[in-house]
């Protein structure tokens, strides 16, 4: 209502302003009265000049009443998008404040400082008028662990180090590396991590939840573990999907409870070599 008042005010006022410098002339022809009619040349040049002026004017008041009324003081925050962080803690990370003007607060600035936060993979805001801000994130998902320095830290699928975990996490461990962390947020250093990494993204998520760990040699060759212990000798990274769904075959066609298995050769997966465990005699 503020900014509807000042804008009708001044834009009456400056109207009358317009109309009393028109040029006038008089038609003297049979008594007639005097009419208003515009001049041509340079009259005309001053009116558009004046006309201009009134509506730089008329933006200036208008930004004014926008940028300190408080109609547009920030009163709800909307977060979309987070599963892992709290509403308040992203609000706090973003540097933005309840009250703040929601013109003047600088959407990037807030933006870029959410990129910083480990957690978020990307963030993005908008204003929602008149007095909200929604943002949205996409989260960063843990999927392995790594171990460093006598403990372990959490990895996503980019190799991006999150935050330090622990083997009760339920997450997968990748073992075999040579590693250098540069803090949290920051990509791992370490040359066979990606192959590691997209070994995971390619096996069933049946299989993945039922991995302990996730070995991978020198020579890039993989070993999947289960849960039970029996290990995925997959060789290097080629037809995982394939190799991946016949080591599930294998490992669920036992039938006898006398029979381990030892491990899954599967570096030609089409003629998969099993060896089994059996348990001694009246062993328990």
């Amino acid at each position: 209502m503020t900014l509807f008042l000042v804008l009708s005010w001044t834009s009456s006022y400056i109207s009358v302003i317009i109309m009393s410098k028109l040029p006038l002339t008089e038609n003297t022809r049979q008594g007639e009265g005097a009419v208003y009619r515009p001049r041509t040349g340079a009259p005309r040049k001053k009116n558009h000049l004046v006309q201009s002026v009134f509506f730089i004017l008329l933006v200036a008041v208008a930004a004014y009443v926008i940028l300190q009324s408080p109609i547009f003081e920030i009163r709800e925050f909307v977060v979309t998008g987070n599963r892992q962080l709290p509403k308040e803690d992203l609000i706090k990370y973003s540097g933005l404040n309840y009250g703040a003007n929601l013109f003047k607060v600088n959407l990037s600035d807030a933006e870029e400082k959410l990129s910083l936060v480990p957690l978020v993979k990307k963030a993005t805001m908008e204003r929602v008028l008149p007095d909200k801000i929604v943002i949205n994130v996409v989260e960063r998902k843990a999927v392995a662990l790594v171990p460093w320095e006598n403990s372990f830290i959490k990895v996503d699928s980019d190799g991006v180090y999150l935050q330090k975990g622990q083997i009760a996490s339920a997450l997968p461990i990748i073992t075999g590396l040579q590693i250098k962390a540069n803090g949290p947020g920051k990509k791992i250093d370490s040359e066979h991590l990606p192959v590691a990494l997209n070994a995971l993204t390619q096996l069933p998520r049946t299989l993945v939840m039922n991995l302990s760990e996730i070995n991978i040699n020198e020579a890039g060759q993989i070993y999947l573990y289960t849960i039970d212990g029996v290990q995925g000798r997959m060789g290097l990274p080629t037809d995982l999907p394939y190799k991946a769904n016949v080591f599930q075959q294998v490992i669920s066609s036992i039938e006898q409870p006398g029979d381990e298995i030892e491990y899954v050769d599967l570096s030609n997966p089409k003629v998969p070599v099993v060896k089994y465990t059996r348990q001694q005699e009246g062993s328990q």
